[in-house]
C-alpha cells in the first residue's frame, strides 16, 4: 500500500462543497492528497434553502465523494468550526474507487434529518449554479483564523 494511504493524521471524507479546492483551500491550511471514495450506507440530500448538502444514514444508498488523506489536527479543528453545529463529525469506513481498499475516515453527518425533504443534492447543479453563491455566502466571510467574521 502506498505511503499516502498509511495513516499519519486523520482521513476526511467529504461529499459536498469541501470536494472543491476553492472551498477546501480556504478552510484548511495544509496541502493534502485526495482520492475518490464512496460512503456506503449513506445518502446525500439537498438542504432546503441552501446550496450545500447533508449526508444521512440510508442502508440502501451510497454517496460518492473524496477522501482527503492525513489531515493534521489543526485543520480538523478548522473543519469542525466550518461545518458548525448542524453536523456531527463521525468516524466511518469508505471505499476507495481506484484501489478497491476501505479506509477509516472522519465525515460530517447532518444532525437534523427531520428538516430534510426527499430532494437529493446534485453535484452538477452545485457546479453550474450553487458554487458561486456558496463561496459568497459561506466562504467569503471565512478568515485565516478559522473563525467566521
Amino acid at each position: 500500500m502506498g505511503s499516502e494511504i498509511e495513516q499519519d493524521g486523520r482521513h476526511v471524507f467529504v461529499y459536498g462543497s469541501l470536494m472543491y479546492l476553492p472551498v477546501w483551500g480556504q478552510v484548511v491550511k495544509g496541502v493534502y492528497p485526495c482520492m475518490n471514495a464512496i460512503a456506503k450506507g449513506f445518502q446525500r440530500h439537498a438542504v432546503p434553502g441552501e446550496t450545500y448538502p447533508a449526508m444521512v444514514r440510508n442502508t440502501q444508498a451510497q454517496v460518492q465523494g473524496l477522501v482527503w488523506l492525513n489531515v493534521r489536527p489543526e485543520d480538523i479543528h478548522n473543519l469542525d468550526v466550518f461545518e458548525g453545529s448542524e453536523y456531527a463529525r463521525e468516524h466511518i469506513e469508505v471505499f476507495l474507487n481506484t484501489t478497491g481498499e476501505t479506509v477509516k475516515a472522519d465525515t460530517y453527518i447532518w444532525r437534523h434529518p427531520d428538516l430534510l425533504t426527499d430532494a437529493l443534492w446534485s453535484v452538477s447543479q452545485f457546479e453550474a449554479e450553487g458554487m458561486q453563491a456558496f463561496l459568497a455566502r459561506h466562504v467569503g466571510n471565512w478568515n485565516s483564523t478559522g473563525q467566521r467574521k
